[in-house]
């Protein structure tokens, strides 16, 4: 599963929370989930925090504050750019098996302090089959 939204006028609003599913139908094998970040020269900082709230086909939820660096000590941008626009892919959760047939949702919005934040042009998220691996 890939998939990215686009944040309009690369200005996130902090009451945007993007909502992405994926239907879970294999509890067996341990997968990675990723976003795909893209951004322009003009992000204000150096990293980004992203809250993400996990929704289980049960009903319970998960709530993760993550932090992820964007750009080293000295404001050089990790990840490939092309002119202006910068991607990179991030590490959300690494070898995790979900529990449970069915449809998760993940919404995630930023918990940057600004309301708006200026500079990210799109988010992802992508699932994929684990390259770690287990018994």
């Amino acid at each position: 599963m890939a998939e990215n939204q686009n944040i309009p006028e690369a200005n996130w609003e902090v009451d945007n929370k993007l909502r992405f599913e994926y239907y879970c139908n294999d509890t067996l094998n341990y997968k990675d989930i990723l976003f795909s970040l893209r951004h322009t020269g003009q992000y204000p900082y150096s990293n980004i925090f992203l809250f993400v709230t996990t929704l289980a086909p049960n009903g319970n939820s998960q709530k993760d504050t993550v932090e992820f660096m964007l750009a080293d000590n000295r404001g050089k941008w990790f990840g490939r750019g092309i002119g202006d626009v910068h991607s990179l892919q991030l590490i959300f959760k690494r070898n995790i098996r979900f529990g449970q047939v069915g449809r998760y949702i993940f919404y995630i919005q930023h918990g940057m302090r600004e309301k708006q934040l200026k500079g990210v042009t799109d988010l992802g998220v992508m699932i994929k089959n684990s390259e770690i691996k287990n018994d």
